[in-house]
Parts: structure tokens; C-alpha cells; sequence
């Protein structure tokens, strides 16, 4: 098996957008205003919800969850430091994390405190 979609949460969606298409340069696929924000990767999609809208019923069971989730998203182990040069000039707070000779990890925060990792994905030996 392999992970097809990954949810994360955040109430405003404005600000997720502004976040994961400007700063990252995620290509949105869809959004349902107010509700979600949908993102195409490589293999796989990364859901944005509105936990608010997302928890009343509709025509898909509802998606309960709140802010403070995890994501990691694969980047080529050649650009981490160009990735941390990119997110410092978008002034987040990056922490460096080095997994001996698999790779090293950059951790930050989107604007609803969801906890985002770019790694490569020979940290987990892939």
C-alpha cells in the first residue's frame, strides 16, 4: 500500500492557501471556499480542512480533526539548503535535524501550528 491522501487542519483557510501555494508552491487541485483546499503531490494528495465545515455531515463522511497535525513532504536530499534558505526569507523558524548518513530533516510551522517536515526519503531508508 501506499498513502494516497494526507488531512491536515486549519481554520483559516486563507492563510493555508496563501501558505502551501505561495510559500511551498504546492499546486492547488481544488477548494470548496470555506471548507477545504486540496493539493496535488507526487503520488498522493495533502487534504486541507476547515474542522469546522468539515465536521457537519455532507455527501463523504465527515472529516473531524483539529490544527497541530503532521505532514512530512519528500524534497531531493540536494536541496535541503536551498529549502532552508527559502523558508527563513518566508521568516519561519526552522529546525535542523541530521539523521546520521540518511539525510537531515527541516521542521517548521504552517500558519494553523500543523508541524511540516521536508526531508528526503532516505531518512527512512526509501
Amino acid at each position: 500500500m501506499q498513502a494516497l491522501e494526507t488531512c491536515l487542519y486549519a481554520g483559516d483557510l486563507s492563510a493555508a492557501e496563501a501558505f502551501y501555494s505561495g510559500v511551498l508552491g504546492l499546486t492547488l487541485h481544488s477548494k470548496v471556499e470555506g471548507r477545504h483546499l486540496f493539493y496535488r503531490l507526487d503520488g498522493s494528495m495533502l487534504l486541507i480542512f476547515n474542522p469546522e465545515a468539515s465536521a457537519k455531515p455532507g455527501d463523504v463522511p465527515a472529516h473531524q480533526g483539529k490544527p497541530g497535525g503532521h505532514a512530512c513532504l519528500a524534497i531531493p536530499r540536494e536541496q535541503t539548503d536551498e529549502w532552508e534558505t527559502r523558508l527563513r526569507g518566508h521568516g519561519l523558524d526552522v529546525t535542523r535535524y541530521a539523521w546520521g548518513n540518511r539525510g537531515e530533516s527541516l521542521y517548521f510551522n504552517d500558519p494553523a501550528g500543523n508541524v511540516l517536515e521536508l526531508a528526503p526519503a532516505s531518512i527512512w531508508g526509501l
